[in-house]
């Protein structure tokens, strides 16, 4: 966008020429257009009262047909030919044509095309005026403020990007009251924060008795001492409370407006009555373009959900492994939102690891993690460390690459089926249980969650785990699954079920945890991941 002091000046040398000359005679509008921008040369084209393009002014070094038939017709210039070409038009008329020689970047051209809108407002003005003379003038000028803020309205509520509007709001609202600067305000939180203006503003929050008035009253606030402008050293200005969904989204304020005779003078009722019209115009814009960011946030979100759900599915195993004398069951239940759930099967040796973890987070950072985990895994355990050791790099690992508030819970157990013993390792995990004939055994963490400080070691433990025997590991979103009174499953529930089918096979034991939890939540949504592996020997 172009600089708001090159805008405001340019804009002010045109309100001068309205002033100072009749803008029917064009020089001093091609001349501002050739002092504030690159194009150095030009003409211009006004529309007669036979509805003809004739030609008001030009420059010497610039060849033009007196009467254009039309602009989109490039054969009627003669070398050199416009660079730019632009209608000049206010509502539904076009009044005029601008040509422009000379090389321009896009702020230029888009300099060129805010001031062509404003000249063919002060054209519209102009003949305005000269039908006032004529006679009905005020009934014609009101109809005419409705279309323009009909037109207005049609315009800002297609700009979505808020910057964008921002720009559009303020040059509007500059056109509207010829008001010299003009500044945008929006909500945050209790407060007004200035958002875009148009000239300098004192402060970077509304003051919070001016806005507190605005929100009372609901409707603009016009002050003549210029002590309590928000804009340096001006003389007159008015501030407008934005509505929107019975609440106050933000404030207009305009300051200076220009007379026809050169001077400035306070803002007048028919100045409010159209900035009351303007904001509630600017309202559903803003709620528009809120509207859109949010859709654009909420397809984002959809996206990295879809894409951190197919790494999950990517990196969890495809199938349970066969393993001779061991039986496994698993149930891998992910929640609507994408978890940091994970589990693994690793063979070696003769022994059986499985490995069960939690990744705080969610969605894709949660799901890289996940990913750098299984990555560790597999390298560690394919250079034939111990489970401790194994535990320990993991740990130095996740610390170095992760966020500082990123972890892991883990729970690895080995089985071995030759020696019918059991070494295992919690890192802050929920228990695991070791189900016997006889009694069931808790495997409670007895370590840091791996990646809370690099330096942790873990030793891992050891026990009998004869023929028969069964190990259940799971993650939090079992025992923490919550009904629809808030209440938690927690593990006194899933004890009892599981000496109730202590010598079930894994699957009918997987089975009836899982139809217990599910009758216990009933119609409330699953808030988590929900993962469990049961294995047990024969």
């Amino acid at each position: 966008m172009p600089s708001t002091h090159t805008l405001s000046d340019f804009l002010h040398d045109l309100q001068l020429v309205a002033r100072v000359n009749a803008p029917a005679e064009g020089g001093g509008i091609l001349d501002a257009f050739t002092k504030h921008t690159p194009y150095g040369a030009g003409a211009l084209y006004l529309r007669d009262h036979s509805g003809a393009m004739r030609l008001a002014a030009k420059s010497h070094q610039f060849v033009a047909p007196e009467i254009l038939d039309s602009m989109e017709d490039r054969e009627v210039w003669t070398d050199p030919k416009p660079s730019l070409v632009l209608p000049l038009r206010a509502h539904r008329d076009e009044l005029g044509v601008i040509a422009l020689l000379g090389d321009g970047s896009d702020d230029d051209r888009a300099l060129v095309g805010l001031a062509a809108e404003f000249v063919g407002t002060l054209l519209l003005n102009h003949r305005l005026t000269q039908e006032m003379r004529e006679g009905d003038f005020q009934l014609k000028y009101r109809l005419l403020e409705l279309e323009s803020l009909y037109d207005i309205g049609l315009s800002i509520a297609s700009t979505l990007n808020i910057d964008e509007l921002a720009d559009q709001i303020l040059f509007r609202m500059i056109s509207l009251t010829n008001a010299r600067r003009a500044a945008l305000f929006l909500r945050e939180g209790d407060r007004f924060k200035l958002y875009q203006s148009f000239g300098e503003v004192r402060t970077e929050f509304l003051d919070e008795e001016l806005a507190g008035a605005l929100v009372r009253e609901g409707a603009p606030l016009s002050f003549d001492d210029g002590n309590e402008c928000i804009f340096p050293a001006c003389h007159a200005f008015v501030a407008v409370p934005v509505q929107g969904n019975n609440t106050t989204v933000g404030v207009l304020a305009a300051a200076d407006r220009e007379t026809r005779e050169g001077g400035i003078a306070a803002f007048e009722a028919n100045e409010l009555r159209l900035l009351s019209l303007f904001a509630s115009q600017v309202a559903i814009a803003l709620e528009n373009a809120r509207l859109h960011r949010e859709a654009l946030e909420k397809q984002a979100m959809q996206r990295e959900l879809e894409l951190a759900a197919t790494i999950q599915r990517d990196i969890l195993p495809k199938s349970i492994p066969s393993v001779d004398s061991i039986d496994i069951s698993v149930l891998a239940r992910p929640a609507r939102q994408v978890g940091g759930d994970y589990h693994a099967f690793v063979e070696r040796d003769g022994l059986l690891t499985i490995v069960v973890a939690d990744v705080s987070g969610k969605s894709i950072p949660a799901a890289m993690l996940v990913s750098a985990l299984h990555a560790a895994i597999q390298l560690l355990f394919a250079e034939g460390r111990e489970l401790g050791d194994v535990a320990t790099e993991l740990n130095k690992h996740i610390h170095r690459w992760s966020a500082e508030n990123k972890f892991i819970t883990m729970v690895m157990v080995s089985i071995d089926r030759e020696n019918e013993t059991l070494e295992y390792v919690n890192a802050g995990h929920n228990p695991a249980y070791v189900l016997s004939p006889d009694r069931i055994n808790q495997l409670k963490s007895h370590a840091l969650p791996i990646g809370i400080l690099p330096q942790t070691r873990y030793v891992a433990q050891t026990l009998p785990f004869p023929s028969g025997a069964s190990v259940v590991l799971y993650s939090d979103g079992i025992t923490e699954a919550e009904n629809v009174a808030g209440e938690e499953f927690e593990n006194e529930r899933l004890e009892v079920i599981l000496r109730e089918h202590a010598a079930d096979t894994p699957t009918a034991l997987r089975d009836a945890i899982v139809r217990h939890v599910d009758a216990f939540v009933g119609a409330a949504p699953q808030k988590d991941d929900q993962t469990l592996v049961i294995a047990r020997t024969r």
